[in-house]
């Protein structure tokens, strides 16, 4: 579990980014890489750049702080609502 700060017009790809940061500047932190070494971070696990888009094998449940839900699935440029929870699971298929 992670606690990150981004703009207020931050997306999950800004939020991603903010993790990838904060993991990669605590030793402690860090599980890349992964899977033969082909994952390094959490933007590449979940998130497809050619296609701007969240992997279809991974599932991005977005809740605001009052369980307002995103759907970041269909539209990655939703802004997260301050104090959101995200739960991401990989190979949800």
């Amino acid at each position: 579990e992670y606690t990150i700060d981004i703009e207020d017009t931050g997306t999950i790809v800004d939020a991603l980014s903010a993790l990838d940061k904060q993991v990669y500047s605590d030793p402690e932190m860090k599980i890349f890489p992964i899977y033969k070494g082909l994952i390094n971070s959490y933007l590449q696990l979940i998130w497809d750049g050619e296609e701007n888009r969240i992997y279809e094998d991974c599932a991005v449940n977005a809740y605001g702080p009052n369980r307002e839900f995103m759907n970041l699935q269909d539209d990655i440029n939703t802004n997260l609502y301050p104090n959101s929870n995200i739960t991401i699971v990989v190979h949800a298929d």
